[in-house]
């Protein structure tokens, strides 16, 4: 029998449940990456709130048949508690696509009802790398979009087909060759295991989770921007050798003097060339002109200091090169679609000012 799972819910919960696949051979790897970034939103939420009722909840959801198959120790797990939201299919560790191909048929069987039911309910299902295949398996990738592990492609194409439920002829999966993760509905495929944390965020970003999700990915993916600009003390990293071009002189020119007022001449002379072939060049190649470029250095690192940090929106503004305030919130509001304030109070990563001062309990 399937693991007793209530359906996803018709409306919006104040609580995420996320129940996480696990069996014999699932990639223990993709699921504490799920487990770790659940906890790290909860994280959040706590330190936002000073403590309180989890916003995620995750679960364990036992594949029948393989009882003796011991989860990952991992802090968190509960009893799940009211409907299911999410389900995440981390993968198996298994070396060939027949096998792969024989583990998806297997556990079919005793899921596939469950996989269906949860996403004709409005469901999400996460099938991490080649956990995909069970989803071919249950017809639910057929006509779909799907980001898929090139080892494990070939079989997991030949389940969907194979999987037609009466269609003539079946409608084939979408492989998306070119994409590290994808979204199809309520459907997120990964390629490869590196992938599992930009897909769950942009998962959870669908749910009433969204505002964690996305102030959770602004810590924990990569942003080149934010990179450059996190800490106005330290020297922008361009030390290591770079083409020598007028626009990565001008890029470097810019990173260095972002705090300081915009010349499109002394950008210009940084860089060895006129400001009008710099203004035709820097917009053929980058889609923006270096004034442009440098409004999304200051406002990254604008975001960063509303983030982590107490100064007021005119001292962050002072920061990042703005003298007047009304200018910055006028390029903050056209740049990010809000307020410095209201970003401040959606995005923050932050505790509060008691707490960090140590006046009160941390959670």
């Amino acid at each position: 029998m399937p693991p007793d799972i209530p359906p996803a819910p018709a409306t919006p919960s104040p609580c995420v449940n996320v129940g996480i696949l696990w069996g014999r051979d699932s990639i223990a790897s993709t699921a504490a990456a799920v487990v770790d970034t659940l906890r790290a939103m909860n994280m959040l939420a706590a330190m936002r709130a000073g403590g309180g009722l989890a916003p995620l909840r995750w679960h364990w959801l036992p594949v029948p048949g393989e009882d003796g198959a011991v989860p990952p120790p991992a802090p968190g797990a509960g009893a799940l508690q009211g409907p299911l939201h999410v389900i995440v299919v981390p993968g198996w560790l298994v070396p060939t696509g027949p096998q792969l191909r024989e583990v998806s048929g297997r556990h079919r069987q005793h899921l596939g009802a469950m996989l269906r039911a949860h996403v004709a309910g409005g469901g999400a299902v996460a099938a991490l790398f080649n956990g995909s295949g069970l989803l071919a398996d249950c017809g639910l990738l057929a006509g779909r979009k799907a980001a898929l592990p090139w080892a494990f492609a070939p079989s997991i194409v030949l389940m969907s087909n194979a999987s037609g439920q009466g269609a003539s002829p079946p409608a084939e999966v979408v492989w998306q060759r070119d994409k590290p993760w994808q979204r199809d509905g309520p459907l997120w495929t990964t390629a490869a295991l590196q992938d599992t944390l930009p897909a769950v965020l942009d998962l959870l970003a669908q749910t009433p989770a969204a505002e964690l999700a996305q102030a959770a990915s602004h810590v924990l993916l990569f942003d080149a921007p934010r990179q450059l600009t996190a800490t106005s003390t330290m020297e922008t990293p361009t030390g290591n050798p770079l083409a020598a071009g007028a626009l990565e002189r001008a890029r470097r020119w810019l990173q260095a003097h972002r705090n300081e007022p915009y010349s499109l001449q002394a950008t210009a002379r940084a860089a060895a060339t006129s400001p009008r072939t710099l203004l035709r060049w820097f917009a053929q190649v980058y889609g923006h002109s270096p004034q442009d470029y440098l409004h999304s250095l200051r406002i990254a690192q604008a975001q960063a200091l509303l983030q982590t940090t107490y100064l007021t929106v005119e001292d962050v503004a002072q920061q990042c090169g703005y003298n007047d305030t009304g200018s910055f919130r006028k390029v903050f509001a056209r740049v990010c679609g809000v307020t410095p304030g209201a970003y401040r109070q959606r995005f923050k990563l932050r505790t509060t000012r008691k707490q960090w001062l140590g006046r009160e309990g941390a959670p």
